[in-house]
């Protein structure tokens, strides 16, 4: 026997050894890594007796050399919680380790290489093989910041040759339901998913072709490129800092029996860094970070007029009367001297500070808008990447008295970004700002670790209706608002700008569907996209004056069909609502109150007038627990509905 089949041999041999020492949580999930009788380390997963993900390759490409090819396990240590790491070696003695991490709900796992210097990645091998006939749910857009996202629903028979961006949400034969996606995403070039034969994605990187042609490395670039991608083009990383290793994101599967407990699935926040205690001395509960409503007049009529101080000093108003906390002052800002009749030699922060000083006086806050780098062909940008510059914007925001920052056109998640990001947190931070990120990639967890991260985009919103057919290609918009609570909000918040009655409400939708689309759509830092004088006159206006934006309990109905129906009951306090969007088919909704506790209640509901798609309703009626609710729903329509316990009356 020569050495190669001897290693052969006792690879296999070890793996079989580890296989009956595979990882197991208390719900039967059952994790089995080994190395396979072709010498390559892979893993597969059951739940209880049924299978969930088929063998499977594990591994890296590190400096055009594949770790999980021809390696054994060498070592396995098992901590608290589920948290095992495996150790494994090459054919030629190179270590690695990953680390796994088996939850009720499903598994993490990462990859840790000790490195003394850069390493460069070519690509991963990790994938995720699932039984034929799966249905798959997914973004086509490849960094999810908002314009391109065309949610596709195939079986994964047919997935070859596409990119999914995570997270891609599953629903397998047996009828578990699964998400893919990474957490913790520090320090390293962010992901997605390519579909590389039928039934298997497997995590890889892409890069914007314009950023490569122009050698701009982040930010907007020029239109020809905005959708334009390169797969797998090699990218160098350094260690962590302060280490001898290079630490990849974990690599995340979500399981559930239902939609209810693929929603509140809690990984990504089990598997995230803890905030830094001399940023937030007590984590998201540290005292300046106040979650909370906010309008901007980027998506109202009125041409420059909307983006003038006067014009936000009547969005104040607004707010102060509707009890609003915030005002976003977007995009435009910044060239007040140029575009203010009344300037008179002010600068842009003294002007800046009248309106600050002018929403104090009436109990609302004021954030500002700044593009994260100079957009391709625009003179007037300054940007966020030097970080002189960057400090002494920040600086001058508080001072100024504004209290958050809207920071946009990052574009892509190369590794340069990913750290951009990062030290925009850390440095809004330090001047006790918050932040939303716009332009930008999908969650992971990164709100966890810096809890003044309100909100990303990362979804195709309000402001890219009418760029259907152009610039922001998608689906239509009942399907799509449909889709979204089962896959991109699995991650995380995002800045969708929600409640339009005017030339950003897609045709499709109601205006009662708007109005739940607040219940729905939620965020941390909600900005409405509604003209000022709509809201206040609005039949629904105690629903947007009293939408929390922080939930106690969500519970997803089980009427609830991916890109048909989403219906949620949520919970804030004692006060529990109720909140539906239709997709394309009409519908009559009949649905059980069941998810109330025992007791008589007054439900006000706000839906659709039946004969005009653009007039909402407002109804009241008496309900107990266990009660059936019927409702019409017409194509794209929706109700919100606000339940109050009257037992005690």
């Amino acid at each position: 026997m020569n050495i190669r089949m001897t290693l052969q041999v006792i690879s296999s041999f070890i793996g079989f050894i580890f296989c009956l020492q595979s990882v197991k949580a208390d719900n039967q999930i059952l994790l089995d890594m080994r190395v396979n009788p072709a010498n390559r380390l892979v893993f597969s997963l059951s739940y209880g007796k049924e299978p969930v993900i088929l063998e499977s390759p594990l591994g890296l490409n590190v400096d055009n050399h594949v770790l999980g090819e021809n390696a054994k396990i060498i070592d396995k240590v098992e901590g608290a919680g589920g948290y095992v790491v495996y150790t494994l070696q090459q054919t030629e003695g190179a270590i690695f380790h990953i680390d796994t991490r088996v939850f009720p709900d499903g598994i993490a796992l990462r990859y840790r290489i000790p490195a003394e210097g850069p390493k460069c990645i070519y690509g991963e091998e990790t994938s995720f093989t699932f039984p034929s006939q799966t249905r798959t749910w997914y973004a086509s857009g490849p960094f999810q910041y908002g314009w391109l996202q065309q949610y596709q629903d195939r079986m994964t028979d047919h997935i070859q040759g596409e990119l999914l961006a995570p997270p891609a949400t599953f629903h397998l034969p047996n009828g578990l339901y699964a998400a893919i996606t990474e957490a913790n995403l520090f320090n390293y070039h962010g992901a997605v998913l390519f579909g590389t034969e039928p039934n298997r994605v497997q995590f890889g990187y892409v890069e914007n072709k314009g950023h490569m042609e122009t050698g701009i490395i982040t930010g907007l670039p020029p239109a020809k490129y905005w959708h334009e991608t390169v797969w797998n083009v090699p990218w160098i990383v350094s260690p962590v800092k302060g280490t001898n290793e290079v630490v990849t994101p974990w690599r995340v599967l979500m399981l559930s029996e239902d939609l209810n407990g693929l929603v509140n699935n809690k990984i990504l926040a089990k598997v995230s860094d803890k905030p830094d205690k001399t940023l937030f001395p007590n984590g998201a509960d540290t005292d300046w970070i106040k979650p909370g409503r906010a309008v901007f007049t980027w998506l109202t009529e009125g041409g420059i007029e909307r983006l003038s101080v006067d014009n936000h000093k009547k969005y104040v108003d607004g707010c102060s009367e509707l009890g609003i906390e915030s005002v976003v002052v977007d995009d435009g800002w910044e060239l007040w001297q140029q575009t203010e009749k009344d300037a008179n030699g002010r600068t842009k922060w003294e002007m800046l500070k009248d309106l600050v000083d002018y929403a104090k006086e009436r109990n609302v806050n004021i954030w500002v808008w700044r593009s994260s780098s100079p957009r391709f062909g625009n003179r007037t940008d300054i940007g966020l990447v030097d970080p002189i510059e960057r400090a002494d914007f920040m600086r001058k925001c508080s001072e100024t008295g504004v209290k958050g920052l809207k920071i946009d056109f990052f574009h892509t998640e190369n590794l340069f970004t990913v750290n951009l990001m990062e030290n925009i947190l850390k440095d809004a931070a330090k001047e006790k700002l918050m932040v939303i990120f716009h332009g930008v990639n999908k969650p992971t967890g990164d709100s966890y670790t810096y809890p003044n991260l309100l909100a990303k985009e990362a979804v195709r919103g309000l402001e890219t209706v009418g760029g259907e057919s152009s610039w922001a290609p998608g689906p239509p918009w009942p399907y799509h608002n449909t889709v979204l609570p089962f896959t991109r909000w699995l991650v995380g918040p995002a800045d969708y700008t929600p409640l339009n009655f005017r030339a950003f409400c897609p045709p499709s939708v109601t205006f009662a569907h708007q109005l739940s689309s607040i219940y729905m759509l939620t965020s941390p830092m909600l900005i409405f996209a509604a003209d000022m004088e709509d809201m206040l006159s609005s039949p629904g206006r105690s629903f947007i004056e009293s939408v929390p934006v922080v939930w106690d309990e969500t519970v997803v109905l089980p009427e609830s069909e991916i890109g048909k129906l989403a219906a949620l009951a949520r919970r804030k306090g004692d006060v529990w609502y109720l909140t539906v969007l239709n997709g394309e088919d009409a519908r009559i909704l009949d649905i059980k109150i069941d998810f109330l506790p025992k007791g008589n209640y007054m439900m006000e509901i706000a839906t659709d007038s039946p004969d005009n798609r653009k007039q909402i309703e407002i109804k009241k009626i008496k309900i107990k627990s266990g009660q059936r609710l019927k409702e019409n729903l017409m194509s794209g329509g929706g109700f919100v509905a606000r339940i109050v316990d009257k037992s005690s009356e």
